[in-house]
């Protein structure tokens, strides 16, 4: 999930994930940064030249993280829905802060960029998914009496409002395991009626 950074910028994401977790984006600061690191705020600023670029690099994580990397035209439809919702299951269970960022685009609606950038990666996701979805209807095998648009807005919704209980009840149950179940049940009702 963090490859490209430094061990220190790796340190700086995961602490300022756990700022705004906390205390939202009033918290992230570079001053409660290098407070929780216990170092000066020079220090974090040798890494990154503020906490604009620190929410981008949270970003690039989410966005890069938030769907399989590769799709095969042979894969099963139902699985390829399947495939794309476990790889956010696994993105959020890895690290449930990440909930908190990739949920609250009303806390960036002050930041244009970093405003649009959640705007995208949503817009991205439920385009694929609404591509996978057209296909999988041109080739039979998802029921085609309900359109891409609907099928796509009854899983990206199940599947946010699935998110959010688990943020809301302290992570108290296990995602991937409850998350499984969920998309078990997706699949039954999208399939074709037979």
């Amino acid at each position: 999930m963090f490859e490209e950074f430094t061990k220190r910028q790796e340190e700086i994401i995961k602490v300022s994930l756990k700022l705004l977790s906390e205390k939202g984006i009033q918290g992230l600061t570079i001053k409660n940064i290098s407070k929780e690191i216990g170092t000066v705020e020079s220090a974090i600023y040798r890494h990154f030249s503020g906490k604009k670029q620190i929410l981008h690099a949270i970003f690039d994580i989410l966005k890069k993280n938030s769907l399989p990397e590769n799709y095969s035209e042979n894969e099963n439809t139902l699985y390829q829905i399947e495939k794309t919702l476990k790889k956010h299951l696994q993105t959020f269970a890895s690290f449930p802060v990440l909930v908190t960022v990739f949920f609250s685009e009303d806390l960036f609606y002050a930041d244009n960029i970093l405003a649009e950038k959640i705007k995208e990666m949503s817009k991205d996701s439920l385009n694929k998914m609404k591509e996978i979805i057209k296909n999988g209807q041109k080739k039979g095998e998802l029921r085609a009496d309900v359109s891409p648009e609907h099928l796509t807005s009854v899983i990206s919704g199940t599947f946010k409002i699935f998110i959010k209980q688990w943020k809301m009840s302290n992570y108290s149950f296990n995602l991937l395991e409850k998350g499984n179940e969920l998309i078990n049940s997706i699949k039954l009702l999208i399939k074709p009626c037979v």
